[in-house]
């Protein structure tokens, strides 16, 4: 059994190497196998130099895209390129720990379900620094709920563990970080079994990295009402 980690990376020169060891260390159950795939959006910090020292290691991969197309577009690049049973989503700063997987690999396979979102909601953490960005988290989450009969508590998070075969089949468009929403609502949509785990987490601030604005906001919003007209 083997693991893909899709890491999407835009100028991340701070953290790349860090983030990549504690992916390259962390230790998974069941010897499930781990495979790498890197997707940076045409960094200009530092990052690509890093990175060009990362992919002399063969069991990684590392698409270097030539403009910055968004996050969601990352995953969905990465996607096509997982060969592993499961993928799992892993942003290059330091917010999400790794040693998160085998949480979530625990309570996919041991519950046979489609996928599992690692909740910052249930570990009962102030998980983010600014308020607002938090309130916006628990508003988009509640209005999926209510129109796609779901019930997440964290439909932001980054930690989404799923079957390769399922993700593929959502057929994702969104190429921003409004895929997170998609995602959650494509897996309502089909009916897909999911289920939460609580998760450490590390937020940071917009001067130590953080890109998520106001424009990705509305994007979210944009998605969420968009699928409940689109079959």
């Amino acid at each position: 059994m083997k693991l893909s980690i899709i890491i999407c990376v835009f100028n991340e020169a701070s953290t790349i190497e860090e983030i990549y060891k504690r992916v390259r260390n962390v230790k998974l159950i069941k010897k499930i196998e781990k495979e790498i795939i890197i997707v940076d959006n045409n960094s200009d910090d530092g990052t690509l130099e890093k990175l060009k020292k990362i992919k002399k290691d063969l069991d990684t991969l590392i698409i270097f895209q030539n403009q910055n197309h968004g996050k969601g577009n990352s995953i969905i690049e990465g996607l096509k390129h997982a060969k592993g049973e499961y993928v799992i989503f892993q942003d290059a700063d330091l917010e999400y720990d790794p040693e998160n997987y085998n949480k979530l690999l625990e309570k996919i396979i041991d519950n046979n379900l489609d996928a599992v979102f690692g909740s910052r909601i249930k570990s009962n953490v102030n998980y983010h620094v600014y308020y607002l960005n938090k309130l916006a988290v628990v508003f988009f989450t509640k209005m999926i709920n209510i129109f796609y009969n779901t019930n997440f508590s964290d439909t932001a998070t980054n930690h989404k563990l799923i079957k390769t075969e399922i993700l593929r089949n959502l057929k994702l468009k969104s190429k921003s970080f409004a895929l997170d929403f998609e995602i959650a609502i494509k897996l309502g949509k089909t009916k897909c079994k999911c289920a939460e785990v609580p998760i450490e987490y590390s937020p940071r601030k917009y001067n130590q990295g953080k890109k998520i604005n106001f424009i990705d906001a509305f994007k979210s919003l944009f998605v969420i009402f968009y699928f409940l007209f689109k079959n």
